[in-house]
């Protein structure tokens, strides 16, 4: 937990700080304006920005509830909201010295892919009104001033509101970032990963389906998940299975399944859980093939 703690606390700070700057210092008219000059521009933005974006996801989710409170639309929101656990710079530089940079590749081409595809399909369904929100009842974590509102506030309201937003968003994401490293720790200490190497081998199809569903489970933390399957990789398991539980694993770890279902909407996390998944057997299929 301490190993864990050490890894990930500066990434916590810098998102909560960042988070609550959006919340106090973000007009929702020129944020909304940036974000509807195109659908499709917005949401390979986001989706780009998912990935070179450092921040753990369960301070991702509330970032997104903030932006979500400005104005941004949904699409752009669920772009980034998948792609962001996929894939972030340490990640990639990571995977590249594990297992060389066609791996580290197809990490960053599928986790872009599957965030582009997800605001697409968003997109799609906004469209038709099938899904009209967003968040649930506990998305709304901070107050946005409009763009009228923020004009009359001097320096002494936004350091009030600065250290108003911080508390409360500190006290949120804390719940999930302590419950996550938990989490972590208990997973990789007591589940032995020699037991799914018979299961991963060279058979593709079922070895990237049984990735998928090890990855539900397994996968603690994404710099203590690479050498375990660095490991694995040496006692034979298939490259395309490797990628499908570098997919499924952090899109759907518990401590991020958590956070997420006490923001979103049961529609959207379905969706979610829906794209993670069978992108992840999609795309591992694909490497496993090529």
């Amino acid at each position: 937990m301490l190993d864990l703690f050490g890894q990930l606390w500066f990434y916590f700070i810098v998102g909560i700080v960042a988070t609550t700057l959006i919340s106090v210092f973000w007009r929702k008219d020129r944020v909304a304006a940036f974000f509807q000059r195109s659908s499709g521009i917005s949401i390979i933005t986001a989706a780009f920005v998912g990935v070179v974006s450092p921040m753990p996801t369960y301070v991702a989710i509330p970032l997104v509830a903030a932006l979500f409170r400005v104005g941004v639309p949904i699409p752009p929101l669920f772009a980034f909201l998948i792609s962001s656990p996929l894939m972030n710079p340490v990640l990639f530089s990571l995977t590249a010295g594990a297992f060389g940079y066609e791996m580290a590749a197809a990490r960053l081409l599928s986790s872009l892919a599957l965030g582009i595809a997800s605001g697409a399909i968003m997109q799609k369904l906004a469209s038709h009104s099938r899904i009209g929100l967003f968040l649930n009842k506990n998305g709304g974590l901070v107050g946005i001033p409009d763009g009228p509102e923020a004009a009359g506030r001097n320096i002494r309201t936004y350091v009030s509101e600065f250290v108003h937003h911080l508390y409360r968003l500190t006290r949120f994401a804390g719940k999930y970032f302590f419950l996550g490293i938990l989490i972590a720790a208990v997973v990789k200490v007591l589940i032995p990963a020699g037991w799914i190497i018979s299961t991963l081998g060279n058979q593709r199809t079922f070895s990237v389906l049984a990735a998928v569903a090890a990855g539900v489970p397994l996968y603690a933390c994404g710099g203590g998940t690479i050498p375990v399957m660095q490991t694995l990789q040496g006692l034979g398991m298939d490259k395309g299975a490797i990628l499908a539980f570098f997919i499924s694993g952090p899109a759907t770890k518990l401590s991020t399944l958590i956070a997420l279902k006490a923001v979103i909407i049961r529609d959207a996390f379905i969706l979610y859980l829906a794209i993670a998944l069978i992108g992840a057997f999609v795309f591992g299929l694909l490497f496993s093939i090529w």
